[in-house]
């Protein structure tokens, strides 16, 4: 990792108390020593909420490009960064990933597509924020008051903001899957809760 006071990428990584978590940390980071593309710094938060700690970190970025890594998550192969890097073109970025389950496969290969986030009915067909990156001009930040449906709710105000996504058709993120998972976290109830404030925010008003 180069120290210069401008580097190109900024990777992000809020963390928060969780099983395992010195494990995660680990494998994030062995993941990022051999990344061949160098010009990057890293910024660890660990501030609240995951919005608000994700938040945390970007309002640190000092990069060019703003890269997420969730701390259970790590980059695929050595040239994941220089992918992203050589493939920016302003706005935002997704890449494809695969999933680690902790039996030593990886697996449910998952390319981004964009007909959730610009159909009729909004769905996340991009993936976790793990496999995003935008530029660090005025960054958008996630809203505080969502933990499950931030990623959807993003997607859509990076769209409204930059349009069209730029999709990557390779596989440089992977996804630590587990019960650690917010999704395995809630309770239906606060789902269902989350899911009424996406609708009634996205939901036009009448004049």
């Amino acid at each position: 990792m180069d120290r210069n006071t401008n580097p190109k990428i900024s990777v992000c990584i809020p963390i928060h108390d969780m099983k395992n978590l010195d494990f995660f940390l680990g494998r994030l980071m062995q993941s990022l020593q051999i990344q061949t593309f160098r010009d990057f710094e890293i910024v660890i938060t660990k501030d609240g909420k995951m919005a608000e700690n994700t938040n945390a970190a970007i309002k640190k970025a000092k990069g060019d490009i703003i890269k997420i890594l969730y701390v259970d998550d790590y980059l695929a192969h050595p040239d994941s960064l220089r992918n992203i890097a050589d493939k920016f073109k302003g706005g935002w970025l997704a890449t494809g990933c695969v999933h680690d389950w902790g039996d030593g496969h990886l697996k449910d290969p998952h390319l981004p597509r964009v007909e959730g986030i610009t159909g009729n009915t909004a769905s996340n067909t991009i993936g976790s924020p793990s496999v995003v990156a935008f530029e660090n001009k005025d960054p958008l930040l996630f809203d505080e008051n969502m933990g499950w449906l931030l990623d959807l709710d993003y997607y859509l105000r990076l769209v409204k903001r930059y349009g069209e996504v730029t999709l990557i058709n390779s596989y440089d993120v992977v996804m630590g899957c587990g019960e650690h998972q917010a999704t395995h976290i809630l309770t239906q109830n606060e789902k269902e809760l989350e899911e009424k404030y996406l609708i009634q925010k996205w939901t036009p008003k009448s004049q």
